[in-house]
This record gives structure tokens, C-alpha cells and sequence, in this order.
């Protein structure tokens, strides 16, 4: 079965079952996985060991919570809570609830199960982060791997996360993807993050969570050039298309990821079309950033 068989079987063939009996993700040495997805029946944890750079520790502007705070609330908001997926079987957490209000509600402590309609399964996700410089880190993962979260080097460099030296380019040979060019994923490598500092708080929380989801092994779904502009299909309000909202169908690829080690990617098409209307847009672009700077320069010499 090839990496994304599992995702693409359509809904109404796969079989029921809960997401530790579809992924059943087991790490080898644990302790060289700096992304890890634990799973037990549908409660999923998925833990981060990071490392941030000493500009990230400063106070977010206006507040008195440094950016990595800000930017961990950002990716609980996103990443953590309830999402639904269709062919997923109930581990007995809804049975259990639903059973529970039941007796609260009728004060009978052994319902049957035609009482009770429990809601439909759906994957829990919890979010938590590791810190370098803690000391408990220290003592109980001081010799384990940790990515590393700093700020862009460049006011025009947009976020992104990125492979170390070693590891690009040669991904696209493996995975046929452009976009491995820079960001050759796996497991032991998921890449590191280079965030945009002059952001807004809510952009900065939107695009933190948005890089996140490359750092857990999903690709972009927006009319990137190295998508050759085109937009994958019904993405709209996808977190890795346009900063929107985590959807089930990204939770299930970021498990994915890690159960078979290799990037899940939304399918991209090349359209003769699409791709000259988008490389267009993206000089008219340039150009007119160029404009705006040459004029910017002009006054000041003028003055």
C-alpha cells in the first residue's frame, strides 16, 4: 500500500476503526523524534520539543507574554480539539459520555444502549510543547532532538520551514514534489521554522499554526508557484491553503505522515491557463513593489 492509499480510499469503502487501529504509529527511538504523535483509540497528543531563539523569549508587543507563549497559544487554538472523520469507529469515549448524561438525567445507573445516542466518533486532539531551555527538559530530555523556532533573517523573507543544508534539494527526487526542494521531511527531520516577527497577533498566531502543519508533514494546498498556481481543490478554508481552520483531512495526513515517514501533499495539477495567468500576477507583483521602492528612494534623494 503506498503512502496515500489510506487517505484517498473514498469515505464510503473504508472500513470502521479507530485511529490507533488505522495508524498504529510506533517510534523507534523516540528520543531522535522531535514532532511525536501519541495515540490511544481516538485521543491523539501531539507533542513538539522545541527549541526557541533567545528574540522569541522577548515580550509580544503590547503584552506582557513573550512570543513563544503567544505562538504555543496560537497552535493549541488550531490544532487542538474535536474533528470528525467519517469512516472512524467510537473507542468507547462517546459511549461512555452519552451514557454518563444519561444517568445524570434520569438518575438510572445501567442504561442500555437503545437509551443512548451517543454523538458520532471523532478524533480528540491535545497539544503540548517541550521546552529546551526548561529545566525539567533538561533533566528528562537532555539528550533528545529538538526543532528549532526562530525569526526570519529577512523583513522580506516570508515564514517558512526549511530542511538543514544536507537535506535539500535531493528530496525531490524521492517524493516528485517541488516542494521538497527545501523542506525534505521526515519523521527525524521535520524541518525548521522561520517565522515573520512584524506580524500582527492574530497573523502571527494564524502563521505559526500554518507553519506548524509542514513541521507535523503536510504540504501547501494554496496557488503556490512551485504548485504551478494552482489551488487544490475545495481547500478554501484549509489552514495549509489559506491560514483558515485545521480540517479533519489535515489531522489525517499529519498522522499519516508519520505512520508511513514520508510528507503528505494535496493534489496538484499543472494548467496551461492557471500557470501563465499566476506567474503574471506574481511579476505584476514585482513590478510594482519595484516601482513603490524606486519612488521611496527618489524622495529621499529628492529631499
Amino acid at each position: 500500500m503506498s503512502t496515500t492509499d489510506r487517505v484517498d480510499i473514498p469515505i464510503r469503502l473504508r472500513p470502521k476503526q479507530t485511529l490507533e487501529m488505522r495508524y498504529p504509529i510506533k517510534y523507534r527511538d523516540p528520543s531522535r523524534v522531535p514532532v511525536q504523535l501519541i495515540i490511544k483509540g481516538n485521543a491523539l497528543r501531539i507533542r513538539f520539543f522545541v527549541s526557541y531563539s533567545k528574540e522569541f523569549m522577548r515580550c509580544f508587543p503590547g503584552t506582557d507574554l513573550t512570543y513563544a507563549d503567544i505562538f504555543e497559544a496560537g497552535v493549541r487554538s488550531n490544532w487542538a480539539g474535536k474533528f470528525n472523520i467519517d469512516w472512524l469507529l467510537d473507542d468507547g469515549y462517546e459511549l461512555a459520555k452519552a451514557k454518563a448524561s444519561f444517568r445524570v438525567l434520569t438518575d438510572e445507573n445501567f442504561p442500555k444502549k437503545t437509551d443512548v445516542t451517543p454523538q458520532s466518533a471523532a478524533v480528540r486532539v491535545a497539544v503540548e510543547f517541550v521546552r529546551k531551555d526548561k529545566p525539567e527538559a533538561k533533566e528528562i530530555y537532555n539528550q533528545h532532538r529538538f526543532i528549532k523556532i526562530v525569526f526570519s533573517k529577512s523583513k522580506n523573507m516570508p515564514s517558512h520551514v526549511v530542511s538543514p543544508i544536507w537535506r535539500r534539494f535531493w528530496g525531490v527526487f524521492s517524493n516528485g514534489q517541488l516542494e521538497a526542494l527545501m523542506l525534505n521531511w521526515s519523521v527525524l527531520h521535520p524541518g525548521n521554522m522561520y517565522i515573520q516577527r512584524n506580524l500582527s497577533r492574530h497573523l502571527f498566531q494564524k502563521t505559526g499554526a500554518h507553519e506548524v502543519g509542514h513541521i507535523l508533514g503536510i504540504g501547501d494546498a494554496y496557488a503556490a508557484s512551485y504548485r504551478f498556481y494552482y489551488e487544490a481543490p475545495g481547500t478554501t478554508h484549509y489552514m495549509m491553503s489559506h491560514n483558515r481552520k485545521v480540517q479533519p483531512q489535515e489531522i489525517e495526513m499529519a498522522v499519516a505522515a508519520h505512520f508511513f515517514n514520508q510528507m503528505q501533499f494535496f493534489p496538484r495539477r499543472f494548467i496551461l491557463k492557471t500557470f501563465t495567468n499566476g506567474m503574471s500576477r506574481s511579476l505584476r507583483l514585482k513590478i510594482n513593489h519595484l516601482s513603490k521602492s524606486d519612488r521611496k528612494q527618489y524622495r529621499v534623494s529628492k529631499n
